[in-house]
């Protein structure tokens, strides 16, 4: 039986995620589409935020999730109902949840003039530094799908910058100027809420971080500091933005403006939007295809990009 159909925009497979049970509806492919898909894994260790906004909106489900998940019409049984839907969020993103509070920010990207004449700077690197800068890049997903020509000219553009134990690399709150990735060393990330200070995450050889200075203006989100001597490559904003403006695409920025139409990612801030954006997958479904399986183990999370699904359940 059919019972829902989904477009751009909508979402599907949290259920399974959210409650560990197996997948409530099949859900099949409406002509070609094209569909951005979250991990488990990635779903988990995001961020708080995603996970208690999709726990709220699941009680609207009741044709979909078994009786004993579904939160009462009753307003006043509500919010017990939807303390037992499922769990607490995992501890990375309980932490996030914790720091960052529920803020709402718009995406926004500044304007960029490219010069005729403008030409991206060049910093002189050692054969081994440029093929750890090259692997590192390849194992970004800001920067990964940049052909052969841009890659060897972001790589370039890099500059080499040290930092002492105990340094901050960046600080909350300031204006982004720099996107950074690790060469050696190590360094934690912070964010405070109401003075308190909690550490989120942390970064070794090969992390990255300082995201959305390059595709947002857009104050700092968190302070990073260095918890050993680090040698990192910094690549300012402006480069960037200008070699993204001479590729003619923006991949990263794209999925960003996107995902900033998601009605359900409203409450999200920009950099929370942002990591789910770098975490997200694309992939293409034929007409009729099985996208999900009713009954079968969910281990993925669906937003539709294009074209169209619909949702069918079983009945007994």
């Amino acid at each position: 039986m059919l019972v829902k159909k989904l477009g751009v925009g909508d979402f599907f497979g949290e259920i399974a995620l959210l409650n560990e049970v197996p997948r409530q509806a099949t859900v099949k492919a409406v002509g070609k589409s094209k569909l951005l898909v979250l991990t488990r894994d990635a779903f988990e260790r995001l961020c708080g935020n995603l996970f208690q906004i999709l726990r709220r909106d699941i009680s609207k489900y009741t044709d979909l999730v078994i009786p004993d998940q579904v939160a009462p019409d009753h307003h006043e049984e509500e919010a017990e109902a939807e303390e037992n839907l499922v769990d607490e969020p995992p501890p990375a993103a309980r932490a996030y949840l914790n720091a960052s509070g529920r803020r709402r920010s718009n995406v926004f990207v500044e304007a960029v003039k490219l010069e005729a004449n403008w030409k991206p700077p060049r910093f002189v690197k050692t054969p081994d530094e440029t093929m750890r800068l090259d692997q590192y890049i390849g194992d970004t997903a800001l920067l990964k799908h940049l052909d052969f020509a841009l890659r060897n000219s972001v790589i370039l553009a890099f500059e080499k910058k040290l930092f002492s134990n105990g340094e901050v690399i960046i600080k909350q709150g300031d204006i982004g100027d720099y996107y950074y990735i690790l060469d050696s060393g190590s360094a934690e990330v912070f964010l405070t809420k109401d003075n308190v200070e909690n550490k989120v995450a942390s970064y070794k050889e090969g992390g990255a971080f300082g995201e959305l200075a390059l595709l947002h203006g857009d104050t700092r989100r968190a302070t990073v500091i260095a918890t050993a001597s680090c040698v990192a490559w910094a690549l300012d904003r402006d480069t960037f933005r200008k070699i993204m403006m001479q590729s003619g695409t923006n991949t990263m920025s794209e999925r960003v403006t996107f995902l900033n139409k998601v009605s359900i990612l409203d409450e999200l801030t920009a950099f929370e939007k942002f990591k789910i954006a770098e975490a997200l997958e694309v992939r293409e479904v034929e007409d009729d295809e099985n996208i999900v399986q009713e009954g079968e183990a969910g281990h993925e999370f669906f937003i539709v990009n294009a074209g169209a699904c619909h949702c069918y359940k079983t009945l007994t």
